[in-house]
């Protein structure tokens, strides 16, 4: 490891006293030089990073001895990808002129690389290495939890895997705020705001809004023509739209308001209206036949339903599944015998959105009024509530 770095840092001195004797810099195109050892004569591809897909740039081969080079139009800063295969390759952030030199493992090319000519590639140089850091601590703990599977604590070992993968995670998340505030003008900071630790994001817009919005501000100053600031402006604003509905609606559905109108067909086709229950106190229940929560309070919403129906209670059953056979099977082995109603819409549904419902089972009880009572209680909770209501 040692001489690989010392060679790499060797490499990086020479391309600097060769980069004293190149011409002025063509504003559109960049240059892309360097040389991979253990390569031999391969094939190198080059594609560029748009804001949803790859696109085929060129391939080229190395010399004998690993050396390249390629040079490419390029009108806006932008992402690209220089790989030997789908598995092997690191992503560089490109300016228009930038004279870029890399030298690198081609047997590993993310672990063993240095840039040079190009300060968003660095940076996201830095940025990766961090990542698999981390994953090397992940794989660590992979390791005991497979050696420890047969120990008599392992339940106890597990717990412990399950906190020390949470630290990591959360530092790896730390990482990434701090390289974002430390960063706000630089293109690779957009990579690390859409950055994945194993399958989780590591930043959501719902909870890290404010580094989407910095990024977003800054980006915009420095890069107001580019398409991926742009595609980030356009996300911020639309974060911003959806967050202002969700607080309009949470208003909306504060208790003692009127729970908005709701229409939906029953198993028949039938349109039955959430205001042709007045008079009632209603159950607006989401569920869905996939659903394993729903399934299991089915049997006492039923207890409860058959216990209050007649004294002026409905339920208002609102299912977010995808198929009328799913559905209408649900219905027959739960022998639910409420209102039954659905879209078949699944979570595009858009009573989903009206009710703010982000998992389920979910319920609204509205009064004889319409108007909100309690919001997401459990069946025990909804027992309590109805004793109460109909104790006269």
């Amino acid at each position: 490891m040692i001489n690989r770095l010392l060679v790499l840092s060797g490499y990086m001195l020479l391309m600097a006293s060769c980069n004293m004797g190149l011409q002025k810099k063509d504003a559109d195109y960049f240059i892309l030089r360097g040389k991979l050892e253990n390569a031999g004569q391969i094939k190198l591809e080059v594609h560029e990073m748009t804001t949803n897909k790859l696109i085929p740039v060129e391939s080229f081969e190395t010399d004998p001895r690993g050396n390249f080079s390629f040079r490419g139009r390029l009108d806006e800063a932008g992402f690209f990808v220089l790989r030997t295969d789908p598995s092997n390759y690191i992503t560089l952030v490109v300016e228009p002129g930038e004279e870029i030199y890399l030298y690198g493992d081609a047997e590993d090319l993310p672990a063993f690389h240095e840039i040079k000519g190009s300060p968003g590639s660095a940076l996201l140089s830095d940025l990766k290495s961090h990542l698999r850091l981390n994953y090397r601590k992940v794989d660590s703990l992979s390791e005991v939890f497979r050696e420890s599977r047969a120990h008599e604590n392992f339940m106890e070992i597990r717990q412990s895997l399950d906190q020390a993968y949470a630290e990591i995670y959360e530092s790896q998340q730390q990482y990434v705020r701090q390289f974002i505030r430390d960063n706000p003008r630089s293109l690779a900071s957009i990579i690390a705001l859409y950055q994945y630790f194993g399958n989780q994001l590591l930043l959501r817009e719902d909870t890290d809004f404010e580094y989407f919005e910095l990024l977003s501000k800054s980006l915009s100053e420095e890069y107001p023509h580019n398409k991926h600031v742009l595609d980030l402006a356009r996300r911020v604003s639309r974060q911003k739209r959806s967050e202002l509905q969700r607080r309009m609606a949470r208003e909306n559905l504060a208790i003692g308001n009127e729970a908005p109108e709701i229409i939906l067909p029953d198993t028949g086709g039938e349109m039955i209206a959430l205001s042709s229950l007045h008079g009632n106190y209603v159950l607006i229940d989401f569920w869905a036949t996939w659903c394993a929560p729903c399934r299991e309070a089915n049997p006492q919403l039923r207890e409860i339903y058959d216990l209050y129906h007649g004294k002026g209670f409905e339920i208002y059953g609102i299912s977010l599944d995808r198929t009328r056979e799913q559905w209408l099977q649900g219905i027959k082995e739960d022998r639910i015998n409420w209102i039954q109603l659905s879209d078949l819409r699944f979570w595009s549904s858009p009573v989903v959105s009206l009710y703010q419902v982000e998992g389920i089972p979910y319920n609204v009880l509205i009064d004889p009024e319409g108007r909100i009572v309690e919001k997401g209680i459990s069946p025990g909770e909804l027992e309590i509530v109805l004793a109460d209501i109909f104790s006269d």
